[in-house]
């Protein structure tokens, strides 16, 4: 419930949203979050429109379970799924966040919690923070109609000097190169176009003391760089606020989505720039027969016959509704019930038509020219109750209390139906009943937490105050032998500035604070019970076999903190600093064993016994230092730290786990870290050919030994160890704001998957044809002749400095708005993603697979990812 900030021992980062999205180009939730709250994390994945990111808050937390944080919408728990979508990306990945679904022109202000020190009283679940989104209520006045409208475009920044010069052979066998760009641009067929960005939102807000609403509607309507990616959205929002009596309050939101997004193939899919990246130069030159090749110079197929025979996407219905209810029946009582559901329907289509284009069939395989659907429909539902009470009294002046129970209970269902339809018999059908050959699948869960809290608060002057709460926690999906689990939490304020001694110059207010915590994470559906998998048994009678062992003893992954920190403000309150430093342990964590075959169980059990820490430092300074007459300076700046360290296992003997594709867990180590032997040396002949057996690698101490026995050596954590941003802004008249978002993310590596296709696999680097001009560069000469067997070159550093963001945005005179029936007006200009720094050699230092197994669910690895894409946003905004 709502707390006053000076009595809370922990840190919670705030954001105005609606301020933002008035003068900046916010296009979702995480472009909000991005860069303005330390210690959170947004790792975005394809620059597609309508594609997501993962999130993460003070590092990795976890070796095996979920690591986004929880999301709220007015008081209740919704979807927070990270990787949604259709399968257009390899290696299973998808690139949709349900995090963006909600609409940001609806988002009154964004409210972050960021570890257990704060996070306990929302109980399991919650150790990897708590994000809440508070949505628009209305004011008293007259009714106000605000509308908005966002034309602009995206593109693909430079791509002629950002994608790399293809070599190979001719039909003659001459070495020879290609510039794919270059060459589509001077056939007038260029790969990519620049894609259209519209929204359109109006809103109708106002109301009295006693009833106050807020009802909106919009649409988004983009286009990308690919014309087979588009999102077309409409979204509509009702909320009411009511005052009845002067001891209840009564709240209810209800919020619908409803719209489809297109996603080219990519990321080891096919699609247009897997052909462009890995063009061949082979493929340029005429044919046998004396006719020009059909690929024009691409790997595989055509950009126009990959959307002439792939479509991709999601169809998603969605919402998300709450009923708050605030009474007050003494001076001394306050009680608040909430109510709420959130309903997600998503549709995941990947359709092949078959194919009667000749001059398209030459490019794929028979089961594609003979068309497939492959659909998912997914149902996620929350509900949510939760009850809490509070009672306050001042037993003295200077002596306030304040004792709060509460109850609170969730239920998870999840519900999947998969079907794939192969064979069309002619263009045009699209269902999979007008497929000659069919499968289908069908599956569901349900999980329930309930927990109970009380919580204690002791206030002393007004100035300082110390809370204590515990919290007991029972969930579904806990192991039949596992008993509640109980979450601490011991926390203490001190407005230090307003005792009668401070006397600081240009200090004017402190508080010191500090805080300790728990909460947890409950094991995955079914993992504390023993399985078992139906299949064909003798004389065509079904019978089953053992699956997973079960672990009746299994029990939630818990986390406790400690953070210790201060507010500021300074310069008269024309500045404000908030310092936080955090130590967060998880200890329980879940891990896989083997079972002895005895059992009679082959698989391997989940069981709690690992520990991770993660320690850093969060900055944020905020402000306006400079307050003239016809000028303001506006400041923000935020800065975090995380250190990342796996402590133990859990199992005598085993330091060590493979988490992914070049991915382990190693203890003393950051949690699902790179790791892969290190080439240092190699020999090679005249010609730059690798002698074989020559190669020697890092033995893990300085030293170098034969490859072949040299161990894994450790080659960079997977996510930014440090990041923040410098946000200046500067008012001039009153009017006109310039604005600027300038963020870094530094200390971690990603694979760049793009090299290693191109330079190892499929051999189109200058290096592969002319290895003897490379021979001073021993060790990455011979990872380029091994196959893929070395990569240790292709794990990268990838930090970055990106201007982010540049606005403008300058308010009109009132006599200007009126002249269109507009009370007031502002006209907005913005670029994104503008210019880049950084030293990272491959394409992007940002995209990655947003799921899937590549990196374990933790490392980035970019292969053929759509980059970050540069934008140009014009916005208006009339209030009438």
């Amino acid at each position: 419930g709502g707390a006053e900030k000076r009595t809370l021992g922990n840190a919670v980062t705030a954001i105005d949203a609606t301020e933002l999205v008035r003068t900046q180009p916010i296009g979702s939730v995480q472009e909000l979050l991005n860069s303005r709250a330390p210690g959170v994390v947004i790792l975005p994945a394809s620059g597609n429109v309508g594609t997501g990111s993962r999130i993460r808050v003070r590092g990795v937390s976890s070796l095996s379970l979920a690591q986004e944080p929880l999301l709220y919408v007015d008081g209740v728990r919704v979807n927070n799924q990270a990787a949604t979508g259709p399968i257009n990306q390899g290696f299973a990945s998808n690139s949709i966040s349900r995090f963006n679904d909600i609409n940001p022109e609806d988002i009154e202000s964004i409210e972050i919690i960021r570890g257990p020190a704060a996070a306990t009283l929302y109980g399991t679940e919650a150790a990897n923070g708590v994000i809440q989104i508070i949505t628009k209520r209305g004011s008293v006045g007259g009714a106000r109609l605000d509308f908005s409208m966002r034309q602009g475009s995206v593109w693909f920044d430079n791509p002629e000097e950002r994608l790399w010069t293809n070599w190979g052979t001719n039909l003659e066998g001459d070495t020879v190169s290609i510039d794919m760009v270059e060459l589509e641009e001077s056939r007038g067929t260029p790969v990519w176009q620049t894609g259209h960005l519209q929204s359109y939102n109006l809103s109708l807000s106002g109301g009295t003391p006693v009833v106050r609403y807020y009802v909106s509607g919009g649409l988004d309507n983009d286009e990308g760089i690919d014309a087979n990616n588009t999102l077309k959205r409409w979204n509509a929002r009702v909320n009411l606020a009511a005052a009845p009596r002067s001891d209840l309050d009564v709240r209810a939101s209800a919020g619908f989505i409803s719209g489809r997004t297109h996603l080219p193939l990519e990321a080891g899919g096919g699609g247009s720039l897997w052909t462009t990246m890995f063009a061949n130069p082979f493929n340029d030159d005429t044919l046998a027969n004396g006719q020009p090749n059909p690929r024009r110079g691409f790997h595989s197929a055509l950009p126009e016959a990959y959307r002439y025979a792939y479509e991709d996407w999601q169809d998603v219905n969605r919402f998300t509704g709450s009923v708050e209810v605030t009474h007050r029946p003494t001076g001394w009582l306050q009680h608040r019930m909430s109510i709420g559901a959130d309903v997600t329907r998503e549709n995941n289509v990947e359709l092949v038509q078959r194919m009667d284009d000749p001059a398209m069939m030459f490019f794929f395989t028979p089961g594609e020219i003979r068309g497939y659907r492959d659909e998912t429909s997914r149902g996620v539902s929350y509900a949510t109750v939760d009850y809490s009470a509070t009672a306050s009294f001042s037993p003295r002046d200077n002596l306030s209390t304040a004792t709060s129970v509460g109850v609170q209970g969730y239920r998870t269902y999840r519900e999947l139906v998969s079907a794939v339809g192969s064979d069309f018999p002619v263009r045009g059908l699209r269902a999979i009943v007008g497929t000659a050959v069919r499968t289908g699948s069908q599956d569901y869960s349900e999980e329930f937490t309930v927990g109970v809290y009380v919580q204690q608060q002791v206030g002393w002057n007004d100035r300082l105050f110390v809370t204590g709460a515990i919290r007991a926690d029972d969930n579904s999906n806990f192991g039949s032998d596992f008993d509640l689990v109980y979450y601490p939490k011991l926390s203490a304020s001190w407005v230090i500035s307003e005792e009668p001694f401070w006397n600081v110059p240009l200090l004017d207010a402190l508080k010191l604070r500090a805080a300790y915590g728990e909460s947890g994470q409950q094991p995955g559906y079914l993992t504390s019970e023993q399985t078992f998998t139906a299949v064909p048994g003798p004389n065509d009678v079904s019978t089953v076999t053992p699956g997973l062992p079960g672990n009746t003893f299994l029990g939630p992954e818990r986390a406790r903190e400690v953070e210790i920190g201060f507010d500021a403000g300074l310069l008269d309150q024309r500045l404000g600093v908030e310092f936080t430093y955090y130590n967060k342990t998880t200890f329980d964590a879940i891990l896989l064993r083997q079972v002895a075959p005895s059992t009679g169980f082959t698989g391997a059990q989940y069981f709690n016994a690992g520990e991770i820490r993660n320690t850093g430092i969060e900055l944020l300074v905020r402000g306006t230092p400079i307050r003239r007459d016809n000028v303001e300076l506006e400041l923000a700046f935020t800065l975090s730290t995380n250190a990342n360290q796996l402590l133990d296992l859990g199992t005598e003997g085993l330091d060590t786990v493979q988490a992914g594709t070049y991915v382990r867990h190693v203890e003393g180590h950051p949690v699902g870290a790179w790791w892969e032997k290190r080439v240092v040396d190699a020999q090679f002949n005249a010609n730059g050919i690798l002698i074989a057996g020559s190669e020697l690698c890092d033995d893990g101490s300085g030293g170098a030994v034969a490859c072949a026995s040299a161990p894994q050596v450790f080659l960079g954590r997977p996510t930014p160890s440090r990041e923040g941003a410098f946000m200046p802004a500067l008012v001039l008249w009153d009017r006109l704001r310039l604005g600027m978002m300038v963020d870094y993310k530094a200390g971690y590596h990603k694979l760049d998957g793009n090299l290693r296709v191109r330079c190892v696999l499929f051999r189109r680097c200058h290096e592969n044809w002319f290895p003897a001009q490379y021979v001073d560069d021993p060790a990455w000469l011979a990872q380029t002749q091994r196959g893929g067997t070395f990569v240790n070159d292709l794990i990268q550093d990838a930090s970055f400095t990106r201007l982010r963001e540049l606005s403008a945005t300058y308010t009109v005179p009132n006599s200007w708005a009126a002249r269109l029936g507009a009370s007031r007006g502002s006209i907005s200009i913005a670029g994104r993603n503008l210019y880049t720094w950084t030293d990272y050699p491959g394409l992007e230092p940002e995209a990655s697979f947003l799921g899937g197994s590549r990196g374990g669910g933790s490392a980035q690895w970019e292969q053929n990812v759509t980059p970050q894409l540069a934008q140009f946003v014009a916005t208006i905004n009339l209030s009438f």
